[in-house]
C-alpha cells in the first residue's frame, strides 16, 4: 500500500509539542517532528496516526489550519499563572473533560430522581471571615474542631474527611493518571486538585501523585471554594507571590480546618521550651497535616522566622521527590485502588440508574473506567449493588 503525505501546518505540530510529555515521543518520532518543522520531510498520514497515539491529541485535530480553542474554562480559575498551565498538558486536559461528563451524569440523575439544589454550594459567597467560612464548614458537614482526634494515619483522616463530604452531597474524585492508563501520569507541579462548582453536583478532583498529606489540606482547600462558590484549579507550590485573594482565604479557611488556631497555641506551648523544628514534627503527627502547614501556622502567629519556615518548604520538597523516586510500589490491590479512585455516591447512583434502565452497563462502565468484569466487584465494594 503506498504511503500517503499529508500537509500539517507548523502551528498545529507545534501545539502538540507543547501539549506533550516529550518522554512518551521516541528518537525516531522526534526525529521525523523535527525535519517536518524544518521543511525537510513531509510526514505521512501513519506517522500523523501515531504521532496522535503517543501526544493522546485527536487525530482530526492535526488536520486543522489553527489550533483549536478548546473549552476551558476552568483554567481560568487557577491558583497561580505558571508556564505549565499556560500550555496545560493533554492529559490535565483529558481529565477535566473526564470529570464534566461525570459532573454532568450526576446532575441529570438528580434532577430526575427528585433531588434538590445543595444549599451549601456558594452559601458563603463575597465572605472573607476565615473563622465564620471554617465554623460554618464544620457545621455543615458535621465534623468537630478536633476531628482528627478520630483517625490514627493520614488516610484515615482523609477518607473521615472525604465521607462526610459525600454525605454531604459533593463528588470526590480521585487519581494520579489519566483515567487507566498508567502511560499518563498527572503532574502534580501542574495542579494538585480542582473544583467543578454546580448547585446539584459539585465536584473535588485530587491528584494522587501528591502527598498523603498534601492532598488532605487540597481537599479542605476545594471545600472552601464550594462554600465560597467559585471554581477553582489548584496548582500552589506553597511560595507563591501572585496568588488571588479568594485562594488566600481559601488556603487560610484550610489551614483553620486542618490545624484550630486555638488548639494550636495550647499544643505549641506546651512545648516551647523545646527545639522548633521537632515540634513542628510533632505537631504534624497530631493534627494529621505536613510540616509546611504546621510551619506556615507558626510563623503566621511569629513562632518561627521566615527563613525557618522556607528551610521546612525545602525539606518537605526533598522529602516528596526522593519518596517519588525511591517509591518500589507494587500498585496494590486492583478493586481497592479503584475504590479510592470513585466517589462512593455517584456509584451507588450509577447502580440505581443502571437497574430502573435510566442508564446502559456501557455507559457506566465508560464513566467509571471499568469492564463488564471489573464492575460489579468494584460497585460491591463501594456499596452499589447491580
Amino acid at each position: 500500500m503506498p504511503k500517503v503525505s499529508v500537509t500539517i501546518e507548523n502551528e498545529i505540530i507545534e501545539w502538540v509539542l507543547r501539549q506533550t510529555n516529550e518522554e512518551m515521543l521516541d528518537d525516531k518520532l522526534m526525529s521525523n517532528i523535527n525535519q517536518w518543522l524544518a521543511g525537510k520531510k513531509t510526514p505521512t498520514f501513519n506517522q500523523i496516526e501515531d504521532f496522535s497515539k503517543k501526544s493522546n491529541v485527536p487525530l482530526g485535530y492535526f488536520f486543522l489550519k489553527t489550533p483549536p480553542k478548546e473549552n476551558l474554562d476552568l483554567l481560568e480559575y487557577r491558583t497561580v499563572d505558571s508556564v505549565e498551565l499556560a500550555n496545560p498538558s493533554r492529559n490535565l486536559i483529558d481529565t477535566i473533560y473526564e470529570m464534566e461528563q461525570i459532573q454532568n451524569w450526576m446532575k441529570g440523575y438528580r434532577k430526575e430522581t427528585g433531588y434538590s439544589e445543595l444549599p451549601i454550594v456558594g452559601s458563603l459567597k463575597n465572605s472573607n471571615d476565615v473563622f465564620e467560612i471554617a465554623k460554618r464548614i464544620r457545621e455543615d458537614i458535621e465534623i468537630s474542631d478536633d476531628w482528627y482526634s478520630n483517625c490514627t494515619t493520614i488516610g484515615d483522616a482523609f477518607h473521615y474527611i472525604r465521607s462526610h463530604l459525600e454525605e454531604s452531597g459533593i463528588i470526590v474524585m480521585v487519581n494520579g493518571i489519566v483515567g487507566k492508563n498508567t502511560h499518563r501520569p498527572l503532574n502534580v507541579n501542574e495542579f494538585r486538585a480542582f473544583a467543578l462548582i454546580d448547585d446539584w453536583a459539585p465536584l473535588i478532583f485530587i491528584n494522587n501523585v501528591d502527598s498523603q498529606r498534601a492532598k488532605l489540606f487540597s481537599l479542605f482547600h476545594e471545600i472552601t471554594h464550594i462554600w465560597l462558590g467559585e471554581n477553582d484549579l489548584y496548582n500552589d507550590n506553597y511560595r507563591a507571590k501572585d496568588i488571588k485573594p479568594i485562594e488566600n482565604i481559601c488556603n487560610a479557611v484550610a489551614s483553620e480546618l486542618v490545624v484550630p488556631i486555638k488548639k494550636f497555641i495550647v499544643e505549641w506551648n506546651k512545648r516551647k521550651d523545646s527545639d522548633k523544628r521537632i515540634i513542628i514534627t510533632e505537631l504534624a503527627r497530631i493534627f494529621m497535616c505536613s510540616e509546611v502547614v504546621v510551619a506556615r501556622k507558626a510563623f503566621d502567629n511569629s513562632f518561627i522566622s521566615r527563613e525557618m519556615y522556607n528551610n521546612v518548604v525545602d525539606d518537605a520538597m526533598k522529602a516528596y521527590r526522593e519518596s517519588r523516586e525511591h517509591n518500589q510500589s507494587t500498585g496494590g490491590n486492583y478493586y481497592n485502588t479503584m475504590g479510592t479512585k470513585l466517589d462512593g455516591k455517584f456509584v451507588k447512583a450509577l447502580c440505581e440508574s443502571v437497574k430502573i434502565g435510566r442508564t446502559t452497563l456501557s455507559e457506566a462502565y465508560r464513566l467509571t473506567n471499568t469492564s463488564r468484569k471489573t464492575f460489579s466487584e468494584v460497585a460491591g465494594r463501594l456499596g452499589g449493588i447491580i
